[in-house]
């Protein structure tokens, strides 16, 4: 994919980001709007912080990256990973109100993949440690998650998600959480 004069390549080819309408909560089925209770409230703001921390943690690596298309990529990464566990996660929804940018930001492919240099005839991968990577892309993918949780009863499953997504930073970090 030529993404401004960088070819992003992966493993996995992606699909192409679509634009999705914004979100918005449903009808409760009594014609007015679905609102979330106290227990609801709370596990969305554990979501939402555990994705604004998971967002800094990729800010701060794409800080150390020495090559703007990393740098580039990493960004939108954290953009995505704050879209994902924070507005598009909207109770009493479908779980479909990620857009595909979005997604398409938080694939494995996209986060740690190569990126093919014009000119210089090279790939080359962000520099991250094994332990960065792996925390990256779990990061990631429980993010990629959180707005499909709303099917339901979605606390318990929404708070597994925050809790493994501020282990997976951690271990990124090189952290250990006592259990």
């Amino acid at each position: 994919m030529d993404t401004h004069g960088v070819v992003v390549t992966g493993r996995f080819p992606a699909p192409a980001p679509a634009p999705a309408p914004a979100p918005s909560a449903p009808d409760d089925g009594g014609g007015g709007r679905y609102e979330p209770d106290l227990q609801e409230r709370r596990a969305l703001a554990r979501a939402r912080g555990a994705g604004e921390r998971s967002a800094a943690w990729v800010r701060a690596l794409a800080g150390r990256q020495p090559e703007q298309a990393h740098r580039r990529a990493l960004l939108r990464t954290a953009s995505a990973l704050e879209r994902a566990t924070g507005a598009a996660i909207v109770p009493g929804g479908d779980g479909a109100a990620l857009d595909g940018g979005s997604r398409y930001h938080l694939l494995a492919s996209w986060a740690i993949g190569p990126v093919y240099h014009y000119g210089r005839d090279v790939q080359t991968l962000p520099e991250l440690t094994g332990a960065e990577r792996l925390a990256l892309v779990a990061a990631c993918a429980l993010a990629a998650a959180m707005p499909g949780t709303v099917g339901g009863d979605f606390v318990p499953e929404l708070d597994a998600l925050a809790d493994a997504l501020e282990d997976a930073v951690r271990a990124g970090r090189g952290g250990a959480r006592e259990a």
